[in-house]
C-alpha cells in the first residue's frame, strides 16, 4: 500500500515516478496485455489492438515509400485484421519489410518515451495526430468494389477513433494513466510483431499463402523463409535496443 501511496502523491506532484513507480505501472501494462493476449476469457478485447496495429503496419508501407522517393496512394484495412497499403515508386527493398518492421519501430519508439511520463505524452500527443492526419489523407479504398469502400470506412472509423483516443489521453489523462496506456500499447505491439512475422515464416516455409516475405523473395531472389528470420531478428534488436536504452543505465529507486 505504500508503493501505490507514493505513486500518487508522485502524480499529483507533477514529479517524474520513481523506477520503482514506473516499473509497477509496466508490470500492471503487461499484465494486461498477456491477460488480453493469452487468455480466452479477454481475447474480445484483442480486437482493436489488431485493428490498430493493422493500421500501422500499413502506414510503415506508406511512409517508407513516400521517404524512398514514391508515392503513398492509400491504406485499408478490413475486419479480419488484414490490410493493404498501395504505393507506387519509391526502394521496395524498404518498403516490402516496412510494414512488419514499422510495427517493432513503433513499439521501440513507445518503450523509450515511455521512461518519463513527460515524454510519453508528448509521443501519444505526436502520434494521434500522425494517425488522424494520415488516416484522413490516405484512408481511401484502392479500387471501387463494394468490399474495398466497406473497408475504407472501417479505416476512416478507427484510425480516427485510435487518433483521439490517443490525443485525449495525451492532453487529459493523469501521469499515470499515460504512462500504463502508452506501455499497455507498446507491449501489445512488440507481441504482435513477433507474433506476425512468426506466422509469415510458418507461411514462408509451407508456401500456403503469399506475404511480404514472399514479395522480398521475389526481388532479390533469397527464401521467404529466411526473410522472415531476418526481420524477425530486426525486430529483437529494435525492441532489445529500445529497452537497453531506456532501461539499461543504473537505476535509481
Amino acid at each position: 500500500m505504500e508503493k501505490w501511496k507514493n505513486l500518487v502523491e508522485a502524480e499529483r506532484s507533477g514529479r517524474e515516478f520513481s523506477n520503482r513507480q514506473m516499473l509497477a505501472l509496466i508490470g500492471l501494462a503487461a499484465l494486461a496485455a498477456a491477460l488480453i493476449t493469452w487468455v480466452p476469457f479477454f481475447h474480445l478485447f484483442d480486437y482493436p489492438f489488431r485493428l490498430l496495429l493493422t493500421i500501422v503496419h500499413e502506414l510503415g508501407h506508406g511512409l517508407a515509400g513516400i521517404l524512398t522517393g514514391g508515392r503513398f496512394q492509400s491504406f485499408v484495412i478490413a475486419p479480419d485484421g488484414s490490410g493493404l497499403a498501395y504505393t507506387s515508386g519509391g526502394w521496395r527493398f524498404l518498403i516490402i519489410p516496412a510494414g512488419y518492421l514499422g510495427v517493432a519501430i513503433f513499439a521501440a519508439v513507445l518503450i523509450i518515451a515511455g521512461r518519463s511520463h513527460r515524454w510519453g505524452r508528448v509521443t501519444l500527443g505526436v502520434t494521434g495526430a500522425a494517425m488522424l492526419l494520415l488516416t484522413l489523407c490516405y484512408g481511401r479504398p484502392g479500387t471501387l468494389s463494394l468490399g474495398a469502400v466497406l473497408n475504407s470506412v472501417l479505416t476512416m472509423v478507427m484510425g480516427v477513433v485510435f487518433g483521439a483516443l490517443f490525443l485525449r489521453v495525451a492532453l487529459k489523462a493523469s501521469a499515470g494513466t499515460v504512462v500504463f496506456f502508452l506501455h499497455l500499447i507498446a507491449i501489445k505491439a512488440g507481441f504482435t510483431a513477433f507474433s506476425d512475422l512468426f506466422t509469415v515464416i510458418g507461411l514462408a516455409a509451407a508456401g500456403d499463402r503469399h506475404t511480404d516475405a514472399h514479395s522480398m523473395a521475389e526481388l532479390t531472389h533469397l527464401p521467404a523463409v529466411a526473410w522472415g528470420l531476418a526481420w524477425a531478428a530486426m525486430a529483437a534488436l529494435l525492441i532489445g535496443g529500445a529497452i537497453w536504452v531506456a532501461w539499461g543505465g543504473e537505476m535509481e529507486t
